[in-house]
């Protein structure tokens, strides 16, 4: 009989503390969502595993349509930053991305991989994503864009005399087999962009995974207002994105639109 009552306590007591009566009653959904939030991250970092390419350090797409590598380049005092070639794999034609930095490896892999840069593009004027633009300008013949509101901005990291061209005002930029959609997110720096090609967001340094980047201003009020307007930025014109639109920012790993609307704090 004994036996008897322990195994019907098995069959008919639930086998887990976190679906037990007696616990409150908001134990049970908290689990849940805990449950398959872990789910869902597990997902997306299998994901940006699948394509990544350890042996260089980037980020590797294998989906159709453009294809991205994204370079990790060192800065003074320890900081890495984020630079992108992207690149239509049957024209050949490419553009760089936010060359925040000096970097050889990515002109060598332009050289073996034969591709034809046709443009450098800048998500805004800070030292650490035009750094590297005159070690391509000595090399390559091209073009470099900027948002005029960031010129005095880079002319500080890039000299005066460096010539940007400006992004169109309608938002469009053609290049070759390329379209660039520029949108304006102001609040980082007064000039900031993000660059949509394709199903993916070249971000720099306005979204990032988890995180936003800092207002900028001299003062503590001026700071807040300019994050506030990137916040409002962020809102109105890159969360409504679709939500597997992948996301490449200017530091960190790479995310999605969907992760960010679902666990930017931030944003949210």
């Amino acid at each position: 009989m004994q036996r008897l009552g322990l195994m019907r306590a098995f069959f008919t007591r639930p086998p887990f503390p976190c679906f037990d009566n007696r616990l409150p009653p908001w134990y049970k959904p908290a689990m849940m969502r805990a449950f398959w939030t872990l789910t869902l991250l597990v997902v997306l970092g299998a994901g940006l595993a699948a394509q990544a390419d350890p042996g260089l350090g980037f980020f590797e797409e294998a989906a159709a349509g453009p294809q991205v590598k994204a370079f990790v380049l060192s800065l003074d005092g320890g900081w890495t930053m984020n630079c992108y070639l992207v690149w239509d794999p049957g024209t050949r034609q490419a553009l760089v991305i936010d060359p925040g930095a000096p970097a050889p490896v990515l002109l060598d892999f332009v050289r073996k991989q034969g591709l034809q840069v046709l443009a450098v593009l800048n998500t805004h004027g800070h030292y650490d994503h035009v750094g590297g633009n005159a070690r391509i300008a000595a090399s390559l013949e091209t073009r470099f864009y900027l948002h005029r509101a960031d010129r005095s901005l880079a002319a500080k990291t890039t000299g005066p005399e460096f010539v940007f061209s400006d992004y169109p005002e309608d938002g469009r930029l053609r290049l070759g087999s390329l379209e660039v959609e520029i949108i304006r997110t102001p609040g980082h720096s007064p000039g900031s962009v993000c660059l949509k090609i394709g199903d993916i967001l070249f971000s720099g340094d306005t979204l990032f995974a988890g995180g936003i980047g800092k207002g900028h201003g001299g003062t503590p009020r001026q700071r807040r207002a300019n994050l506030q307007l990137e916040i409002d930025s962020i809102r109105r014109r890159l969360l409504p994105l679709p939500p597997l639109t992948r996301v490449f920012p200017g530091h960190g790993p790479a995310t999605t639109i969907g992760a960010e609307r679902a666990f930017n704090r931030f944003v949210r």
